[in-house]
């Protein structure tokens, strides 16, 4: 499992939104090509980035800023947000990036899915919302009806899709601990997906309860605990590749998040 630190990119800034809501945004580095440039001095592997405008917008608001990022670091970049056609996919692939996030296209345009999993197979990664268990991003299916995310999971490996990143929304941007339970069951009922957590980290702890479940996951991605100091990426990185100590207490079940505001 590698540590995957974020950046979520909204006006040219790398920042975190609490919930996924647009009004309750924190500002981290004025120049988020200078955060992607830190996060490759300090030993990450993987950079997860969120084109925020464009997901807004339904278009690849900040593929420029991003082209520049990718251009400037040697790590492995994985980008997400307003990637809605082929073409879109194809510039960022042009561009350097090497693994390509669909949201809630993959099923509001089956036909897209079908071609973006026939032409770039491993490259695309299959991002999910969902709330307890239950698939909550737009378009996906209907959460009204109460979709497990097993479910959908087994509809893209059908499809060819077997990248995930998988966020549970109740606590992304909340620093209020995770359900290391859930991602390690996640991974381990779908052996042939390599399973991205996202969602909730707020300690090493937290990073160390997934390492202990043993599940196949592939990556742990963090933004806001990082960013405000609760580890360094050095420390993160150390621990995913088993170098930290075991767990402490606080791993041992999922936090409060009410109390973590």
């Amino acid at each position: 499992m590698i540590l995957v630190p974020a950046i979520d990119i909204l006006g040219g800034r790398a920042v975190r939104l609490k919930k996924g809501d647009y009004a309750q945004v924190t500002v981290y580095n004025e120049d988020a090509v200078a955060q992607a440039r830190a996060f490759e001095a300090a030993g990450a592997k993987r950079i997860h980035i969120v084109d925020l405008d464009g997901a807004r917008d339904g278009a690849p608001t900040n593929m420029a800023l991003i082209s520049r990022m990718v251009a400037e670091v040697g790590v492995e970049v994985e980008v997400g947000g307003g990637i809605r056609s082929m073409e879109t996919i194809q510039r960022y692939v042009d561009a350097g990036v090497r693994r390509v996030v669909l949201g809630s296209a993959l099923v509001k345009d089956r036909a897209f899915a079908l071609q973006a999993a026939a032409e770039y197979g491993p490259l695309i990664v299959a991002g999910i919302d969902a709330l307890d268990g239950v698939v909550a991003t737009e378009g996906w299916l209907d959460t009204a009806q109460g979709v497990p995310a097993h479910q959908l999971i087994a509809h893209l490996e059908a499809m060819g899709i077997t990248n995930l990143v998988y966020t549970d929304i109740a606590r992304d941007g909340m620093q209020c601990g995770i359900d290391a339970a859930a991602y390690a069951a996640m991974a381990n009922a779908h052996p042939s997906v390599k399973v991205t957590a996202s969602g909730g980290i707020a300690t090493l702890d937290d990073l160390r309860a997934l390492v202990a479940t043993g599940a196949p996951l592939d990556g742990a991605i963090t933004g806001r605990a990082i960013y405000e100091g609760a580890f360094t990426v050095e420390e993160g990185v150390a621990v995913c590749e088993g170098a930290g100590a075991a767990a402490g207490p606080a791993a041992a079940g999922a936090f409060a998040c009410e109390n973590k505001e």
